[in-house]
């Protein structure tokens, strides 16, 4: 069985302050805001409309061309079902995170190493690296 999510990899300040946000789901661990396609969704669509429902955040530019995928294999109900993430890359430029409580039970913006401390599943740590080096790679050009 397959599963497909749409995310977004939220970021704010520059190289040396760059801070990234990470939520803890209902479930217990920690990770980027993320969830399913709606009927007639498209992936960015999908994404964006997570995003803003998880955190209440508005004020935000996607960064074009900028995708990061993570696949994992996980039991539900007794069926092996690999799941596909696919992020975009989101610089927040303002706003109050206003969680959904009813599936974040909490959020921190946290510095690079701190985000990858903090990040529960190592398929989502080894997407926040990816992230990391292309912005650090934009911000030499």
């Amino acid at each position: 069985m397959r599963d497909r999510s749409y995310g977004i990899i939220p970021y704010s300040g520059e190289t040396t302050g760059r801070q990234y946000l990470l939520i803890r789901h209902r479930a217990g661990h920690w990770g980027f805001p993320k969830g399913h396609a709606e009927d007639g969704e498209t992936p960015r669509q999908a994404a964006v409309r997570e995003f803003e429902e998880e955190t209440g955040l508005c004020e935000y530019r996607l960064l074009p061309g900028a995708k990061f995928e993570e696949r994992y294999d996980f039991d539900k109900k007794g069926r092996r079902v690999r799941k596909t993430v696919t992020y975009f890359l989101a610089e927040v430029r303002g706003g109050t995170v206003r969680v959904q409580e009813d599936e974040i039970a909490d959020h921190a913006w946290l510095t690079y190493e701190s985000a990858g401390s903090r990040i529960t599943f190592s398929e989502c740590r080894r997407v926040l690296d990816e992230a990391h080096g292309y912005l650090s790679e934009q911000a030499k050009e």
